[in-house]
C-alpha cells in the first residue's frame, strides 16, 4: 500500500524521482538521497495532471509519515540560537490529530485542496531557518479517483488510477514513468 497504493484501480504506474543536479542516477547513494521525497517541481506537474482526473480537486487527503524527525521539536543543532528549543512543525491539534495507520507505518492526516499538496504550513525551525518537510507520502481525492504513494525507502512514487489518467501521465513528456502491474512487478 505505501509503495504503489491500494488494489482496485484500472492501471498503475511508477514515477521515478529525479536525482539532484550533478548526481549520477546509476549511483546508489544518489537514489537513496531522493527516496521518500518527490521533487517539488515534479510534484506540482503531477498535481496539475491529477487535477484533471478527479471531481473533487478541492477536497483531498494528504498523509505524512510521522517518523520524519523534522516534524518534532528538538534542541537545535548547529544553529546560532542554542538557548531556544526547536518547536514542533505543527500545533498540538495537528500533532495529536487524525492519523492513517497501515502495517509498519503511521501518518499524520491532512485535508485540503490538491493544489496545496506538499504545502504543510510548518513552523520554522527557528527564526530565519525554514523547516523542510517531505512531499506527501500518501494522497488521494475525496472521490477516490486515484491514489498516490511515495514510500519513504524507495526513489519512486506509485500511482493508481484510471487508464486515462495513466495514459495522460505517460504522455506528459517530462516524467520518468513506467506502467506497472502490481501483481507482477515487485519493487
Amino acid at each position: 500500500l505505501c509503495a504503489i497504493g491500494p488494489s482496485g484501480f484500472a492501471q498503475y504506474a511508477r514515477l521515478f524521482h529525479p536525482v539532484r543536479p550533478g548526481d549520477d542516477a546509476t549511483d546508489l547513494q544518489s537514489l537513496v538521497d531522493v527516496a521518500g521525497d518527490l521533487d517539488p517541481e515534479v510534484l506540482q506537474r503531477l498535481v496539475s495532471v491529477l487535477a484533471r482526473h478527479t471531481l473533487t480537486p478541492q477536497d483531498c487527503y494528504f498523509a505524512l509519515w510521522e517518523g520524519f524527525g523534522t516534524i518534532y521539536g528538538t534542541h537545535p543543532v548547529g544553529l546560532r540560537h542554542r538557548e531556544s528549543a526547536v518547536p514542533p512543525a505543527f500545533p498540538p491539534h495537528v500533532m495529536e490529530g487524525p492519523r492513517v495507520s497501515i502495517p509498519g507505518r503511521n501518518y499524520l492526516l491532512f485535508r485540503g485542496p490538491l493544489s496545496q499538496a506538499g504545502q504543510w504550513g510548518a513552523a520554522d525551525l527557528t527564526y530565519g531557518h525554514a523547516r523542510t518537510i517531505n512531499s506527501p507520502n500518501l494522497f488521494w481525492p475525496a472521490d477516490h479517483a486515484w491514489f498516490v504513494a511515495t514510500e519513504i525507502d524507495v526513489p519512486w512514487t506509485g500511482i493508481g488510477g484510471s487508464a486515462e489518467l495513466i495514459r495522460d501521465l505517460m504522455s506528459e513528456g517530462s516524467f520518468d514513468i513506467e506502467l506497472v502491474d502490481p501483481a507482477q512487478d515487485r519493487p
